[in-house]
């Protein structure tokens, strides 16, 4: 069975065709990627707070491009977040994600996000490198 990742611009966290999407863009910085974002008023948890579920995401993601701008294509595997303060809605906030080290298939990753140049929450990732065998990316 073949597998095929395609990027079709619609990504609900980085697509330039996704209306709703938060349209992310990633850029390189003193070896971080990132990224600023605002998280509008109705993607919180309790009030002026973040769902924790939209953390996990925006950390999941700027991890996978971090992992993309180091040249290698590859799918989360695993997620360890940790909420350290509330994270506020409408409000910029900074998303940083770096890649930490690579063993063969595996890479793992280390995202933050911060608010006013504190971290409100942080992130490991592991991500593998599918193998060639019935598993394309088309972008």
């Amino acid at each position: 069975m073949l597998v095929e990742f395609v990027d079709d611009r619609r990504c609900f966290f980085c697509g330039e065709q996704n209306p709703r999407g938060f349209s992310l863009r990633f850029r390189e910085e003193n070896g971080w990627t990132v990224a600023e974002t605002v998280v509008p008023w109705y993607l919180q948890g309790f009030a002026g707070v973040v769902h924790g579920g939209v953390v996990a995401s925006l950390l999941d993601e700027v991890m996978s491009h971090s992992v993309k701008h180091a040249g290698i294509f590859a799918v989360t595997g695993t997620l360890k977040v940790k909420y350290l303060k509330p994270c506020p809605t409408e409000k910029i906030l900074l998303l940083r994600g770096q890649v930490r080290r690579r063993e063969g298939r595996i890479v793992a990753a280390f995202g933050e996000i911060l608010y006013d140049g504190e971290r409100v929450a942080e992130a490991e990732g592991i991500f593998v490198i599918p193998k060639d065998k019935g598993v394309r990316n088309r972008e």
